[in-house]
């Protein structure tokens, strides 16, 4: 083989080991690799240093807990099937916009699931660079 070969080689290796061991490549925590996520709004451009979802008191057992109590101290019979799929949309605050079933078009359903979301104690809200945001959080509640 020849000089030029190796030498070709040589460099190709030295690019291939920089872009190995340069930041931008290298697996960093955090959101898209600790690099900030761009998504725009309606006044243009947002950089999203860190963010987190919205959260119950407790946790999620708490609240599959807390709906199903819910739904048996019911005036109005709610009939609930096996499993159901929620989507709870909370405000910058904290507070239940709405609760609604995300496949079922049962009336009496929707209706009951208003009534616990006026009952639902405060969440932690969405976060986004630490501000509280508008979010929806889908949860499987299970019988």
């Amino acid at each position: 083989m020849n000089a030029t070969f190796f030498r070709s080689f040589a460099i190709a290796a030295g690019v291939m080991l920089a872009l190995l061991y340069s930041s931008d490549v290298t697996g960093q925590p955090g959101i898209n690799g600790g690099k900030p996520i761009i998504t725009y709004n309606t006044y243009g451009p947002v950089s999203i240093q860190t963010q987190s979802p919205p959260s119950f008191p407790g946790g999620e057992e708490k609240l599959e807990a807390f709906v199903l109590r819910s739904v048996e101290d019911a005036e109005d019979p709610i009939k609930l099937p096996r499993k159901v799929w929620l989507t709870a949309s909370i405000n910058k605050d904290g507070k239940v916009i709405s609760l609604v079933p995300t496949y079922d078009g049962d009336p009496a359903l929707k209706r009951g699931m208003e009534r616990i979301a006026k009952a639902m104690p405060q969440w932690n809200p969405g976060l986004i660079n630490g501000k509280g945001v508008e979010t929806q959080f889908q949860f499987l509640v299970r019988r």
